[in-house]
C-alpha cells in the first residue's frame, strides 16, 4: 500500500493512465512469440516496431511523470497509430476489434486535464484510425458502417463522460469559491469575500467618480441581547438589520458582514454629504424594520491612482479606511448610539499593483502600514481599548 501511494504522488491522473494503457501492450511480442498464429504470417517486424513505439511512450512518462499538453499530443498520437498498427496486424478479427477498442482510451485520459483542441484533435485521430482498420476488417459496407458507428461511440462517450465531469467538478470548485466568501447567516459577503473584491472596488471608484466611501454599522446593545434573549435571538436580530441594510443600500455598494455584529458597506460616493445621507437612511432603515439601533461611522476620501513608491498599496487604503471608520463608531457609541459620525480624510493615493519596473527595484521610503490582516484580525492596541471601554456594544 506504501508502494502505491508513493506512485500515486508521484504521477498525476493523466500520467497514470497513459502507463496502465500502454503497459497492457508490452506483454504482446511475448505473446506473439509463445502463439505466433496470433499475428498475421510476415508481421513481426511491423510488430516490434509498433511496440517500440508503444514502449517509447511508456518509458517517456515514466521518467516525465507529469506531460505537458505538447508531449501528450505527441505521444498520445504516436499511442492511437500503435494500437492501430497493432489490430492490423493481428489474424483474429475478433481480437483485432477488441485491441482496436483500446484508443478509445487515449482521448479519455486527454480529457482529464488537456485543452479542447487537444482532445478534439486526438477523437478525429482515433475515428480516422478507427475508420481505417474496419475498413480492412469489414467485408461489406454494412458492417463496416455499424461497426464503425458501434467503436465512434465507444471512443465519444467516454470523452464526453470526463469532460461533463470535469465541468461539474469546475462548477462545484467555483461555488465553494464563491461561498467561502458568504457569510453563512446573513448572505452578504464575509470578510474574506470583501477582501477579494477590494482591487476590483477600488478600481472601480477610481473610474468613477473618484471618491470613496466605507460605512461601519455597529448594532447597539449587542451583547445585552445575546445574554438576555440567548444567541438565537441574536441571530434573528442581525438578520433583521442585514435585510434591512441591504434594501437600501445604494445601487452599485457592497455590503459585508464585517464582524460578529457590525456591518461594512463600501460606496462609490461624490463627497462626504452623500455619504452621511447613505449612512441616515440606512441607519433609519434598520431602527424602523429591526428590533435594533445601529451607531454608523463612516470615512470618505479622493482616490487618486500612481505608480511610484510612494502610492498606498490595497491592503493599506482598505486598512486605513477602516481604523478612522472604526474611530467614527466609537464617536457615535460615545454620543448616545443611533448616531451617525462621517470624516473626510486627505487624498489617498493608491497603488494598483503595476508598478514601473523603477519602482518595483526602489526599497519603500518608510515601513509600510499595518496589514489588512492586522487591520481585520488583530486590531492596533488603541482600538482594542476603545472597544473594550463602556458603551462600545
Amino acid at each position: 500500500m506504501a508502494l502505491i501511494r508513493n506512485v500515486m504522488r508521484r504521477y498525476d491522473a493523466r500520467s497514470m493512465a497513459t502507463l496502465i494503457s500502454t503497459g497492457g501492450v508490452l506483454p504482446l511480442p511475448l505473446i506473439a512469440l509463445l502463439a505466433p498464429h496470433t499475428i498475421k504470417p510476415g508481421k513481426m517486424v511491423l510488430l516490434m516496431a509498433i511496440w517500440t513505439f508503444i514502449a517509447l511512450i511508456f518509458a517517456v512518462t515514466a521518467l516525465r511523470r507529469r506531460l505537458t499538453d505538447p508531449q501528450f499530443a505527441v505521444l498520445g498520437g504516436l499511442g492511437i497509430a500503435g494500437i492501430g498498427g497493432t489490430s492490423l496486424i493481428l489474424a483474429d478479427p475478433l481480437t483485432a476489434a477488441l485491441v482496436l477498442a483500446i484508443v478509445a482510451v487515449i482521448p479519455a485520459i486527454g480529457a482529464i486535464t488537456a485543452s479542447p483542441r487537444l482532445i478534439l484533435s486526438h477523437l478525429a485521430l482515433a475515428s480516422a484510425c478507427t475508420a481505417v482498420v474496419l475498413a480492412t476488417l469489414a467485408h461489406t459496407v454494412p458492417t463496416f458502417l455499424i461497426s464503425f458507428g458501434a467503436m465512434f461511440g465507444v471512443i465519444v462517450v467516454p470523452v464526453f463522460l470526463v469532460v461533463a465531469l470535469r465541468k461539474s467538478m469546475e462548477a462545484v470548485l467555483d461555488q465553494q469559491t464563491r461561498l467561502c466568501g458568504i457569510d453563512p447567516l446573513t448572505g452578504l459577503l464575509n470578510r474574506r469575500g470583501f477582501l477579494i473584491r477590494a482591487s476590483q472596488l477600488l478600481s472601480a471608484a477610481r473610474s468613477s467618480t473618484g471618491w470613496i466611501g466605507i460605512l461601519l454599522l455597529d448594532v447597539d446593545h449587542f451583547k445585552r441581547i445575546n445574554d438576555e434573549y440567548g444567541h438565537l435571538a441574536g441571530d434573528g436580530v442581525l438578520l433583521s438589520a442585514a435585510a434591512a441594510i441591504r434594501e437600501h443600500a445604494p445601487v452599485g455598494s457592497e455590503v459585508c458582514r464585517y464582524g460578529g455584529e457590525e456591518f461594512l458597506l463600501f460606496h462609490v460616493v461624490r463627497d462626504q454629504e452623500e455619504l452621511w445621507r447613505c449612512a441616515e437612511r440606512l441607519r433609519a432603515a434598520v431602527a424602523a424594520t429591526a428590533p435594533v439601533t445601529v451607531s454608523v461611522g463612516g470615512v470618505c476620501a479622493p482616490l487618486m491612482s500612481s505608480r511610484n513608491g510612494s502610492a498606498h498599496s490595497t491592503d493599506d487604503v482598505i486598512g486605513n479606511l477602516l481604523g478612522r471608520a472604526d474611530e467614527c463608531v466609537y464617536r457615535a457609541k460615545e454620543s448616545g448610539r443611533d448616531t451617525t459620525v462621517i470624516d473626510t480624510i486627505d487624498p489617498i493615493v493608491w497603488n494598483d499593483g503595476t508598478l514601473s519596473s523603477h519602482a518595483a527595484e526602489d526599497p519603500p521610503a518608510s515601513p509600510p502600514s499595518a496589514s489588512l490582516y492586522e487591520v481585520f484580525y488583530q486590531r492596533p492596541a488603541d482600538l482594542v481599548e476603545m472597544e473594550t471601554r463602556p458603551g462600545r456594544s
